[in-house]
């Protein structure tokens, strides 16, 4: 194995020690080393403190330095080549302080959304520093894992917490229900990316953004600072106009199962209490979800 990560009960810790089997049991963990030597890890106390590696940022909740996750390199995305773990250029203090200060604009407009965050999202690891644009990513065999690009928008983080829990929270329940029938053979252009998307991608973004825009309706209710520009408004309205046509295809075009069809249903339902608080919105017909 090449990594152990225990991070239960604040004892975070990384052993990296070359193995050739790991046996774990209710007393502990015990190692077979690669020269055949047994190592007994009767708690976390027993493993050397490594080099810091996770650091807080809210309840349940770490950025974390180190990823076991073999799948990272995996990349859907055209315009992305893998998520390593990068810094950009900036210490860990930056990026947990940039984190916090996206956490707490959630905690604002989300409470209850926010109640949820220590079961649905457990660690998140940086993937490097790109002032134009914002770069996530998550994996259905890894819930409660993701990655994220660090921006300068505090937003923007914001909403890339947001947008990739809710694909962590989807990603699960599809390991227990297909919830489109035909989300993966069904397909759909799409305006913001150069590939096609399976139907099940188009719910995918509607899932992550109709609490996307539900985090702005709040924060303009509340006449946050932040919403106060033409930046927000623009946005506000380009990803309900999104959700619009994303929610469309997927009453349209999808074959839902019984718990899909509820799904659908308490999305349109929130989509349509958002769009009925701004004015004048007119729904793109080419318009899908901008992520």
């Amino acid at each position: 194995i090449p990594r152990l990560i225990d991070e239960d009960g604040g004892g975070e810790h990384v052993l990296d020690e070359p193995a050739q089997a790991l046996l774990v049991d209710p007393g502990g963990a015990e190692l077979q080393l690669a020269d055949g030597a047994l190592l007994r890890l009767a708690g976390a106390g027993a493993l050397p403190p490594p080099a810091q590696a996770f650091f807080d940022l809210a309840p349940g909740l770490r950025l974390s330095l180190v990823d076991s996750n073999p799948l990272r390199d995996v990349e859907d995305h055209p315009d992305k080549d893998g998520n390593s773990i990068d810094l950009g250029g900036r210490d860990a203090a930056e990026w947990v302080a940039a984190l916090k200060q996206a956490l707490e604009l959630i905690a604002v407009a989300l409470p209850t959304w926010m109640a949820e965050l220590p079961v649905a999202l457990r660690r998140i690891v940086p993937v490097g520093f790109q002032p134009e644009r914002h770069l996530s990513a998550s994996y259905r065999e890894a819930p409660g894992l993701c990655y994220l690009s660090l921006h300068p928008d505090p937003l923007t983080m914001a909403e890339a917490i947001v947008h990739e829990t809710q694909h962590g929270k989807l990603g699960v329940l599809l390991h227990l229900d297909p919830v489109l029938h035909n989300g993966r053979t069904t397909w759909t252009a799409s305006p913001v990316r150069p590939d096609l998307r399976p139907l099940m991608g188009v719910l995918l973004a509607v899932h992550a953004f109709v609490p996307v825009a539900a985090l702005h309706a709040e924060l303009a209710r509340l006449d946050h600072p932040l919403s106060r520009s033409a930046t927000f408004q623009a946005r506000r309205r380009q990803v309900l106009a999104g959700n619009a046509r994303g929610l469309g295809l997927v009453e349209t075009q999808g074959q839902a199962s019984a718990v899909g069809a509820r799904l659908v249903t308490q999305l349109r339902r929130l989509h349509d209490a958002l769009a009925a608080q701004v004015p004048d919105l007119v729904a793109d017909g080419q318009a899908l979800p901008p992520g």
